[in-house]
């Protein structure tokens, strides 16, 4: 049990994994959400199959109603139980009442929900339980501010996936007073089709004689973008204009890639000779050569979001364009794939020790947190990872040492190395 001080709680994480669903309504119960998710076996074989889709009926009841279609998406939350140590008058800190509301003990956690104490009217009376989503309502978060010293929470379980009905649905309207009437009078077809089979003839005065199940409005329940194809004057305008724009690049040489055995590194380029002054590109390229003064190694997405700081947001073609004319990069050794400058060579200067590469990789226990950023759309900024105050969003991540936001690591990158000679395997 943890006390919640400013909003937060510790304990130790349990091994007991549950699963959510977010639920597009306001069912009127839980048995009928259950109802409507196909019951506890439905939802215990969507479980079970590969599609990972959970259907969602509206009106179970009604044979023809369209379903709705849940993806299941991973997620990194935890379920928790609130309770509020309460004390009446005359009593002790000793003798206390704990009042608490959580989830159903139900395997299928149909929602992530918090448990949320019962608040009392007055020192003898409580009123009654409330519960809601992690996703408080304005009241509830005022109700939890004014006694959050008397909080504390259990952390039940790891909810490390969750259902999401993102998708669009073909909606039948039915008013409601005729609902009983039409589940009346409804008829199943497997009741209806053995009479066609034999040839019979059904009695015209019935009158749920015709069946007809309305079709779907689309095939597609999640919005997709169309790529069409461009036109082909225009596209082969844009190739010829790029080409003499790219013809002076064509001779430089081979800056990417290359082997960390190589005898000469690639030379600097005089890119002020070719590109306009006072153009876009000369001051982006301006910008990118400004970065590589202040230092000679930098890995790609460290160097994109300083740019991105100074308000110069670039394409990937065009950022590897600008990274060409001024960087190089490795194949492989220490410094694989950190562009560098040109005309520096990292593996005679032994204060280049400072930029080498770090992988971090996250352990398999641990890499649904990675599964939920992705899915999420989730990127950190990266000064952020290199201060380990995040998650990184990948399940490994390249890092460079000279970022690592940590007292210790600098210290000892820092430290004057016995190996005078930089390899591929042993670097400095």
């Amino acid at each position: 049990m943890g006390v919640i001080e400013d909003g937060s709680i510790s304990g130790t994480l349990p091994g007991t994994e549950a699963f959510a669903v977010h639920y597009p309504g306001y069912p009127s119960s839980m048995t009928r959400a259950v109802e409507t998710l196909g019951g506890t076996e439905g939802i215990l074989k969507a479980r079970s199959l590969q599609s990972n889709k959970l259907e969602l009926h509206f009106r179970p009841e009604d044979p023809y109603s369209h379903p709705a279609f849940g993806e299941l998406q991973p997620c990194n939350n935890f379920l928790l139980k609130i309770s509020k140590k309460t004390y009446r008058a005359g009593q002790n800190a000793g003798d206390y009442k704990r009042l608490s509301k959580c989830l159903s003990a139900d395997p299928i956690n149909l929602e992530q929900k918090i448990c949320y104490p019962e608040l009392l009217e007055t020192a003898q009376q409580a009123s009654q339980p409330q519960s809601g989503p992690i996703t408080a309502p304005t009241e509830v978060e005022a109700q939890i501010q004014e006694v959050k010293k008397n909080l504390s929470a259990d952390i039940v379980a790891r909810v490390s996936d969750a259902y999401h009905f993102n998708g669009m649905v073909d909606y039948q309207h039915v008013l409601a007073v005729h609902v009983d009437v039409s589940r009346k009078k409804k008829r199943n077809w497997a009741d209806v089709e053995p009479q066609f089979g034999k040839g019979g003839l059904m009695d015209v005065d019935q009158e749920d004689l015709m069946i007809l199940v309305p079709p779907l409005f689309s095939p597609k329940d999640v919005p997709e973008k169309v790529v069409m194809k461009p036109s082909v004057t225009v596209s082969s305008k844009k190739k010829q204009e790029g080409v003499v724009q790219q013809r002076w690049e064509m001779d430089i040489e081979p800056s990417l890639a290359i082997d960390f055995n190589i005898k000469e590194i690639p030379k600097k380029v005089t890119w002020e000779k070719y590109i306009p002054q006072g153009s876009d590109q000369w001051e982006w390229q301006k910008a990118v050569c400004k970065l590589f003064d202040e230092r000679p190694i930098w890995i790609k997405d460290s160097l994109a979001e300083r740019l991105l700081d100074k308000g110069l947001k670039f394409g990937d073609l065009m950022l590897r364009r600008l990274l060409f004319r001024t960087a190089y990069y490795f194949s492989n050794g220490p410094f694989l794939r950190f562009w560098i400058k040109k005309g520096y060579d990292p593996r005679k200067d032994l204060e280049s020790r400072i930029y080498q590469r770090i992988d971090f990789r996250v352990p398999p226990s641990l890499r649904s947190y990675c599964d939920a950023n992705i899915a999420a759309g989730v990127k950190h900024r990266w000064e952020d990872i290199c201060a380990f105050q995040v998650f990184p969003y990948k399940c490994q991540t390249s890092l460079q040492l000279f970022e690592l936001a940590d007292d210790y690591i600098q210290q000892e990158i820092r430290k004057l190395s016995n190996q005078e000679t930089c390899t591929v395997s042993y670097s400095y």
